[in-house]
């Protein structure tokens, strides 16, 4: 790799590592307080809290206007350009945008919200659930530009304390609300309370870190002479398709759950959510990636030749983790949820067994592909390939979810999906000049499958306590993984050399990565 791409590697990988430590982190604290909250109250009632939290959902989606992947693309180029007036104010302009936008919409919505409940969502009994919920659209909005801000900056621990404050103090005090007879209430009124202190720390540690050192570097605003109007057209020029894409993303997220509302039970609906919840523990791998990797290729020419080939190592690499992630998750989910949720979401394991295989496309490029485009400023690419997604899914679920229910709809995600990552494929390779090493995906498949076949036994029949088997049936699984990946050349002597030059910024985990490497070395020397 050429010195800037080490660079640029190196700053991500760090990044990525405290990004990961602290997705880890902030997702096994949720995972708890949604354990809990999820069993007091019961798949029900369970199901008419997470209803209650879609609308707010939904408004949030529409005044996101592009700002947060924009802040990360331009506070990224920014300071790797020591523009520092440039970059104060930037951040300071679309700081005060979004909480203008927000204080805006969450009044609309607060006096709308018995209209909403029962339109909407079906639920007219929900309306002052909704209300509360509403307090959202101020403070998770702002928590998400502020998050995003802190990733463009590479001040990745700063967000991730901010990000592990919202989760413990939603996971303590959204249970402990519900034990004291608050029911729904309290669940609703937990979620809120977490970003409201996640939102709080997050603007002082801004204000007493990054603001601080920009306003003492950038000369009083000297070298730069710009304006709120001009700064805002930067972002809204940059941001309207990413805004686009993103909106129709997020209202698509919320029209499933609103479409299952009208079609099936709570039951279903809590069944469903749990599925969803656990799923999103597959993202405690994905989601550090991505973000680190969206400043990342900001940082680089987008039209040299080292964001290409951070482009194809990318892919591999986040292939060789998600993908046998999973796989696992797949084979695993009834003692997974089993473990986590206990006996009563009898439903919950096929579905997130069904709906993990979307993780199966970051073989292909899925967890980089979207990131890849913002980064170099393609983003309407990005807007096509939601556009293909939303064509075909909304026609699908509303054909399939009649009929089949949960499983109807995730087929229809599956379907969609499919059709959207083949074309921002067929783009990057036939007019970026970025292809998929497909060889690659194929051994990642490949291993990853034949992996699965002595864990069948424990996934299929659980001979053993429910703990016991999914541990052992995980450290089968990725021992069979791992020696299988090298015999079948899905990783050689360069990717060796390469991870274990990155792994050297990742403190007190490198030992073991520096074992599993030795152990991928000797395989490789014999075949």
């Amino acid at each position: 790799m050429s010195g800037d791409l080490t660079e640029v590697a190196d700053k991500s990988v760090r990044g990525g590592l405290v990004l990961f430590l602290s997705e880890a982190g902030s997702t096994t604290i949720l995972a708890l307080g949604s354990i809990l909250v999820a069993r007091f109250l019961g798949p029900e009632y369970y199901g008419v809290y997470s209803i209650s939290l879609a609308a707010p959902a939904i408004i949030i989606s529409l005044i996101g206007l592009g700002l947060d992947e924009t802040i990360i693309r331009f506070s990224a180029k920014l300071r790797s350009e020591n523009r520092s007036a440039q970059l104060l104010s930037f951040m300071k302009n679309a700081i005060t945008f979004r909480l203008a936008v927000s204080l805006v919409a969450w009044l609309a919505f607060f006096l709308s919200s018995d209209i909403l409940a029962s339109t909407l969502l079906n639920r007219p009994e929900a309306g002052g659930y909704v209300k509360l919920s509403s307090l959202l659209i101020i403070f998770q909005a702002l928590f998400s530009i502020l998050y995003n801000l802190y990733v463009g900056l590479d001040r990745y621990g700063a967000g991730a304390t901010a990000k592990i404050s919202m989760s413990i103090v939603k996971s303590v005090s959204a249970p402990l609300l519900v034990i004291i007879g608050l029911g729904v209430v309290g669940a609703v009124l937990g979620h809120v309370l977490g970003f409201v202190a996640a939102t709080i720390i997050a603007m002082s540690m801004l204000y007493l870190g990054p603001y601080r050192a920009l306003s003492s570097t950038a000369d009083g605003g000297g070298e730069y002479r710009g304006s709120f109007r001009g700064d805002l057209k930067t972002m809204i020029g940059y941001g309207l398709p990413l805004y686009t894409s993103s909106l129709m993303l997020l209202l698509v997220e919320q029209y499933r759950l609103i479409l299952l509302a009208h079609n099936i039970s709570d039951l279903e609906i809590g069944n469903f959510q749990a599925a969803g919840n656990f799923a999103t523990l597959i993202t405690v791998i994905s989601t550090p990636i991505s973000m680190a990797l969206f400043p990342a290729f900001s940082k680089l020419d987008p039209s040299g030749e080292d964001v290409r080939k951070a482009f194809q190592y990318s892919v591999k690499y986040t292939a060789m983790l998600i993908v046998p992630t999973a796989l696992l998750t797949i084979l695993m989910s009834r003692s997974l949820l089993e473990v986590v949720y206990g006996h009563k979401y009898q439903l919950a394991p096929s579905y997130l067994s069904l709906y993990a295989t979307i993780y199966l496309y970051s073989a292909i490029g899925s967890t980089v592909l979207d990131y890849f485009f913002n980064a170099i400023g393609k983003t309407t690419i990005n807007l096509k390939a939601t556009m293909i997604y939303v064509t075909l899914f909304i026609p699908l679920s509303i054909a399939l979810t009649p009929l089949y229910g949960v499983t109807g709809l995730i087929l229809s995600v599956l379907a969609s999906f499919t059709l959207k990552v083949v074309y921002s494929i067929y783009v990057a390779r036939n007019k970026l000049r970025a292809p998929i090493d497909f060889k690659n995906s194929a051994s990642i498949l490949v291993a990853s499958g034949a992996a699965a076949i002595p864990t069948l036994p424990l996934a299929l029949n659980q001979p053993m306590p429910t703990h016991l088997n999914l541990l052992l049936g995980g450290i089968i699984y990725l021992a069979t993984y791992l020696t299988i990946l090298p015999i079948i050349r899905g990783l050689d002597k360069t990717d060796i050399e390469i991870l274990r030059k990155l792994s050297s910024n990742y403190g007190k985990l490198k030992p073991i990565i520096d074992l599993v490497m030795r152990y991928e070395s000797i395989l490789v020397k014999k075949t």
